[in-house]
């Protein structure tokens, strides 16, 4: 039994990819489903016509059968679950339509269609689904109600066809209504989702990339490296004498200083840089593209603007300063040794004097003209 649900499992799963979104695996996950739904039912009934020798019967379920087991394979082949999808859900419109048309078994035939509400609103989902069910409706009315002959093989009463028609309108509102509602969940769900993952991934105080992102980051950008042979440039800043703000303006104070401090860092960065909040008063600038030139040049633009910004907070009389270490990386050199250096570095300019920057060179940085 495990084996088969294991078996069950894979076949359902089997067109889905990690790439592709929520959705889309599970629209994927649903043809499958109906399609092995709709094989076995079609495929046991034609099986039945057979031994009941209707031999018309059977080649129309024979051959939709046959039709709802290429839906999967049409979406491995092509890759589109749309294709597939409209390959089960016309052979079951059309299926649909025979057996209103002929009655089926004993003019049972009918009691399928309903059937078909579920079925076309989890395929097509909302809007689609209520669009090709408004032309479900129109052909089902047609073929139960048309004042021709050969309108119908089976005979009907006129309240059961009239019932049929409004049973199925009834079971296709219901059937839309939880379908929207399902989607208004989804959606919101995601957009929870969405947000708790933006808000993992910031620090909450300054809405910079927190440590963990900054990681994730670096990992991307060190695999940029080793296929692209480019450069990246890292920049460790920390703020001078910070401790000395919590001490003796407060801690609300400090936590201004850092977020005004950020907005200044955001405003120096350009589209593809990234900063983060590294740890308490530390700073992780991570800068693809740039070589050991141009990341001087940014440091002496982060000095020069924290200049212009001063006084943080309405503080007058205490300048914000910050000390920083630069590190480059080139090709399939390693990122997090670089980041050991940049702190290095960090340490020698905040014992050089404060307020300055030091690099790769070993040369100190003092505050520049950009």
């Amino acid at each position: 039994m495990s084996a088969l649900k294991k078996l069950l499992f894979a076949y359902l799963r089997s067109g889905a990819k990690s790439t592709n979104s929520e959705e889309k695996n599970r629209r994927i996950l649903i043809i499958h489903l109906f399609a092995l739904i709709g094989t076995s039912i079609t495929g046991a009934a034609g099986f039945f016509a057979f031994l009941n020798q209707n031999t018309l019967l059977f080649t129309v379920l024979f051959i939709s059968s046959v039709i709802f087991a290429l839906g999967p394979i049409s979406q491995k082949l092509t890759d589109s679950y749309r294709l597939s999808s409209s390959i089960i859900l016309y052979q079951l419109y059309v299926l649909m339509f025979y057996l209103l048309y002929s009655g089926g078994a004993n003019n049972t035939g009918p009691l399928w269609i309903f059937m078909t509400a579920p079925v076309t609103l989890f395929i097509c989902g909302l809007r689609f689904g209520i669009l090709n069910l408004v032309l479900f409706i129109i052909i089902m009315s047609f073929i139960l109600l048309a004042p021709f002959d050969f309108a119908l093989a089976a005979q009907y009463p006129l309240d059961f066809k009239l019932r049929l028609i409004s049973s199925f309108i009834t079971v296709a509102g219901l059937s839309s209504f939880y379908e929207y509602s399902r989607q208004k969940s989804f959606h919101s769900m995601e957009e929870i989702s969405q947000k708790f993952e933006a808000l993992s991934k910031l620090d909450p105080l300054t809405h910079l990339s927190n440590r963990r992102d900054a990681k994730n980051i670096i990992a991307y950008e060190q695999r940029r490296l080793e296929r692209n042979k480019t450069t990246l440039s890292l920049i460790i800043c920390d703020i001078d004498n910070f401790k000395s703000v919590n001490d003796k303006y407060g801690h609300d104070v400090g936590d201004c200083v850092l977020v005004e401090l950020a907005k200044v860092f955001k405003q120096c960065m350009r589209t593809q840089d990234t900063v983060a909040r590294w740890g308490g008063e530390e700073f992780l600038f991570i800068l693809p593209d740039t070589n050991a030139i141009q990341v001087q040049v940014m440091a002496q633009k982060l000095h020069q603007a924290i200049e212009n910004s001063n006084p943080f907070c309405d503080i007058e009389g205490f300048k914000t300063t910050v000390s920083m270490g630069l590190s480059t990386v080139i090709a399939d050199e390693n990122i997090e040794l670089a980041i050991k250096t940049a702190d290095q570095h960090l340490y020698k300019a905040k014992h050089s004097g404060k307020n300055r920057s030091y690099d790769n060179s070993g040369e100190i940085l003092p505050l520049g003209i950009v």
